[in-house]
């Protein structure tokens, strides 16, 4: 049903609480051939605990023009012993927030209510599977840094 395809390099960043440093990943998810999600991943590589910043933007994105038919969230994601939390969070968390092509920001309450919290954390999940370099940073490793295109 998806696959993934990944941006070109993982980018190193200062963030702007106290400057610590965080690795940065763009990817995008296909939902059966068309192009559905896109997504920016921040792992927070400079803290002490583990943690990833995920900004995901589901709608037409085959479509240039269709501003108005993409909506996106930002959630965080930390591993427990057993699976990986997530929670969505107020769009102005996320570094991504000005980024226009993203479309309609939700809000928490929004995302919450909307139909499409289903399909937010289906992506969800599937980038924090697939997703090379989000995956072993979230299982504690050294991030995997793999620059080709991984379909499932």
């Amino acid at each position: 049903m998806f696959s993934l395809e990944l941006g070109k390099e993982i980018s190193n960043k200062a963030c702007s609480c106290r400057g610590k440093q965080y690795k940065s990943i763009v990817g995008f998810i296909k939902r059966d051939k068309d192009a559905d999600a896109v997504y920016f991943a921040s792992l927070q590589t400079g803290h002490k605990d583990i943690a990833v910043g995920l900004t995901v933007s589901i709608g037409k994105w085959w479509d240039d023009s269709a501003l108005n038919e993409r909506h996106w969230i930002y959630l965080t994601v930390i591993p427990s012993p057993t699976n990986f939390n997530m929670k969505i969070e107020e769009p102005n968390s996320s570094p991504h927030v000005n980024f226009k092509p993203l479309g309609i920001a939700l809000s928490r309450s929004e995302a919450l209510s909307s139909d499409l919290k289903g399909d937010f954390f289906d992506v969800a999940d599937y980038i924090v599977l697939e997703d090379p370099a989000v995956n072993s940073y979230l299982m504690g490793q050294e991030v995997a840094i793999t620059f080709h295109n991984r379909y499932s």
